[in-house]
């Protein structure tokens, strides 16, 4: 009688309900303000918390104020403070450690300073100095080394020193300077690549210039120019693209705008976003749980008053292809009547987002995408694996190619989706370059898979955990990605996948819950205080060390990464 009533349903919403639709925007709402109102503090995210330290309280002068921004609970919480106040400061996240580097209190001068906090004791060390004096810098992190970009040592010098700094080993390198020198610019990182954005050039010129550079290569090249020329910005990065906001765009000491554009750099092009609520320059930003805060600032030209403004920008509604697999139709309408009535986050994504119940307005938004394949923005990287030959396996969405070692066997009539890639359980995989930081937020990984022996791996970072492997003793799913902490652990399942019959497989996070996937089925779940962390390269058919025994023996297709949480 039950699914007799679940076919009608199905059948009757796929007949009559294809015209329905749902206007889907970017929008930004206000949050609980920041304790100090300040200037050229910068911030970071570590453990779902938005750190913003330092910054100016006027016009001259420096904080030490360290505070943290909970999105969860909409709060903030007093730190211990720096050891040097500051503004115009650079700060990066390196193994669970934040770092602030460079800054100043006075524009005739500058610091190399640098300084280390651990928010597991609450406290700062020092670190080796930055060879270089300066502020105004911007610093990003690529394979756990930080870059000081640009910036300028003095008013109104401005410089385009490149300088690594290498956490490790407490040492810094120098390397290949920007093209263009600037300061008050903003850096981000997409798929291992650095990207700095505008500032100043020579006082008073603004730039709308865009560099990438490549650490590996340590080499530099022009992107398009961001559409609106602008200094003292805020950038984050959110499903691969970067927001640029705020910032002043007439005079480095006129008004600051709400201006908000997004940059993609898969396809080196710029794209106007809602505006934010409030203008301001000299902000600061972070993105948590795929939402974007734009901190502080000032709200005029000078002297610069200053604000506490706390903003959230939401990019929209994401598409309801619930099990990842690229299109919208009927496994998604059965996903969304097997939770009607129902508190489940996973469906529950119309508006008002996330307001606990599965109802009309979550199948509006469906059907609105209905027999669609849609444009995901929290699809971050797709190996199709349906080439015919060659040594690339193209990244159908971020442009981070695999490449393939041994030799390996292309079916483009062999897999579940089109092609798929043989592997010969010997030497065969594929390495992909450095991917983001996943385990900052919600993931899925999703692939076919078929064959396999015991103790091989499916998908691996390097050198960090073999995500998707089979458990070395019966064949069965198993993790190791898992928490960095005592607690953490693998996580294994008691199904089989080397069978030699064809498996949708799946590892989800979404910021708890640490959950394996086969064929639609959720076969084993625990918690975990976070998850490793790291940007490294995926190994696609070998083990995190490509030890001999972890290759992959068998059929890999369609891998599919979200930094969301899917239910495949």
């Amino acid at each position: 009688m039950f699914w007799n009533k679940k076919l009608s349903l199905t059948l009757v919403l796929t007949l009559f309900l294809p015209t329905m639709s749902l206007a889907l925007s970017d929008s930004w709402t206000s949050r609980t303000d920041m304790p100090t109102p300040r200037r050229g503090m910068s911030a970071a995210v570590l453990d779902g918390k938005i750190y913003v330290i330092g910054g100016n309280p006027d016009k001259t002068g420096g904080l030490k104020t360290v505070e943290a921004y909970d999105p969860a609970t909409n709060t903030w919480t007093t730190k211990s403070p720096m050891s040097v106040a500051r503004g115009g400061l650079g700060i990066s996240v390196v193994n669970g450690k934040i770092y602030a580097i460079g800054g100043m209190t006075n524009p005739s001068g500058s610091y190399n300073t640098v300084e280390e906090y651990d928010p597991v004791t609450d406290r700062w060390t020092r670190k080796a100095d930055m060879p270089t004096r300066r502020f105004g810098l911007s610093t990003s992190v690529v394979n756990g080394k930080i870059y000081a970009i640009g910036g300028q040592g003095s008013w109104p010098n401005v410089v385009s020193k490149v300088e690594e700094y290498d956490p490790a080993t407490d040492t810094w390198t120098e390397k290949r300077p920007m093209q263009t020198a600037r300061a008050h610019l903003s850096t981000c990182v997409v798929n291992g690549k650095i990207y700095a954005i505008g500032g100043v050039l020579e006082y008073p010129e603004i730039a709308s210039i865009v560099e990438e550079y490549d650490p590996v290569a340590n080499t530099w090249r022009k992107k398009a120019d961001m559409p609106t020329a602008r200094t003292f910005l805020a950038t984050s990065v959110l499903n691969g693209r970067i927001y640029a906001m705020g910032g002043s765009t007439t005079d480095p000491d006129g008004p600051p705008m709400s201006i908000v554009e997004e940059y993609d750099p898969a396809t080196d092009t710029w794209t106007a976003k809602a505006d934010m609520l409030t203008a301001r320059g000299h902000l600061a930003a972070g993105t948590v749980n795929g939402k974007i805060y734009a901190i502080g600032g000032t709200t005029g030209g000078f002297p610069w008053p200053l604000t506490s403004i706390v903003e959230e920008y939401d990019p929209g509604l994401p598409p309801p292809d619930f099990n990842g697999d690229g299109t919208v139709d009927i496994t998604d309408l059965l996903r969304l009547i097997d939770s009607w009535g129902q508190d489940d986050p996973l469906v529950d994504m119309a508006p008002p987002l996330g307001d606990g119940i599965v109802d009309i307005q979550d199948l509006e938004h469906l059907m609105s995408y209905w027999e669609q394949t849609p444009d995901d923005p929290t699809l971050i990287t797709h190996w199709a694996l349906d080439e015919t030959e060659g040594i690339i396996a193209q990244d159908g969405i971020g442009g981070n190619a695999a490449y393939i070692i041994g030799d390996p066997l292309w079916l483009p009539d062999g897999g579940m989706v089109n092609g798929a890639i043989q592997l010969d359980g010997v030497d065969d995989c594929a390495v992909s370059g450095p991917m983001p930081n996943l385990a900052e937020g919600p993931f899925s990984a999703v692939t076919w898979i078929k064959g396999g022996v015991p103790g091989q791996g499916v998908l691996s970072q390097m050198a960090v955990a073999n995500w998707l492997c089979t458990d070395p003793s019966d064949g069965t799913l198993m993790t190791e990605l898992k928490s960095a902490g005592e607690d953490g652990c693998s996580l294994g399942s008691e199904t089989v996948i080397t069978d030699d019959d064809w498996h949708r497989i799946g590892l989800v996070w979404d910021g708890l819950y640490r959950t394996l996937y086969v064929d639609g089925v959720a076969v084993t779940e625990d918690t975990q205080n976070g998850l490793e962390g790291s940007s490294n390269g995926l190994y696609i058919g070998a083990g995190q060390m490509m030890q001999p025994g972890t290759y992959f023996s068998g059929l890999i297709d369609d891998i599919r990464l979200y930094n969301r949480a899917v239910n495949p």
